[in-house]
């Protein structure tokens, strides 16, 4: 049995983000009318020293929100590649990459589908079933990819129910269609040639 996640663990949702901002805007309008109003009154150090702690979070919370864009920024930045890529299969994404007729898949969105355990997603474990090709970063890519090739050998070695469910929506939502478009398209290029 999986221990339940905390709400403090995943990403709040729009609500608690939208919320978080009205607060912080609120503080920023109320806490700033208090220590103006303790200057005037010359308490700044008793209001500043009390209201420390607001202050605090209120900066954090800016800092936090504007770190954890600047960071999915960044992340995504180097998977520019692969926008619009994307295949679905039990409702997780899973990152396909075609070059002519070479197709690989994205290793880590394979392993998070199938929900395989950390230690059975060890490279040099992998390689040892898929060959050196098998598994390997994709061209123009650090990303650690499966080649077609790869990925059968090792979906053939699982015995696991999704991973025969895997390999068979590989071969007819992924590499099925590509492999007709691909005929279609040298068929049309053909007859385009006089």
């Amino acid at each position: 049995m999986k221990p339940r996640e905390s709400f403090l663990a995943r990403d709040p949702d729009e609500r608690v983000v939208r919320w978080g901002w009205v607060l912080w805007c609120s503080w920023l309008a109320v806490g700033g009318a208090l220590l103006l109003g303790d200057y005037r009154g010359g308490v700044l150090g008793i209001g500043a020293i009390l209201a420390a702690p607001f202050w605090a979070l209120w900066l954090l919370w800016a800092i936090y929100r504007v770190a954890r864009f600047a960071l999915r920024t960044l992340r995504n930045a180097g998977l520019k590649q692969w926008s619009g890529r994307y295949y679905e299969f039990d409702g997780r994404q899973v990152r396909v990459l075609f070059e002519g007729d070479a197709i690989w898949f994205a290793a880590a969105d394979v392993f998070e589908s199938l929900g395989t355990a950390r230690y059975a997603r060890d490279v040099e474990r992998v390689r040892q079933v898929v060959g050196r090709d098998g598994l390997r970063s994709a061209p123009d890519s650090d990303l650690l990819c499966f080649s077609e090739k790869g990925l059968t050998a090792w979906l053939d070695r699982r015995t696991e129910r999704p991973a025969a469910q895997f390999a068979r929506w590989v071969e007819t939502q992924v590499v099925g269609p590509h492999r007709k478009r691909r005929a279609l398209e040298a068929v049309q290029s053909d007859g385009a040639d006089p």
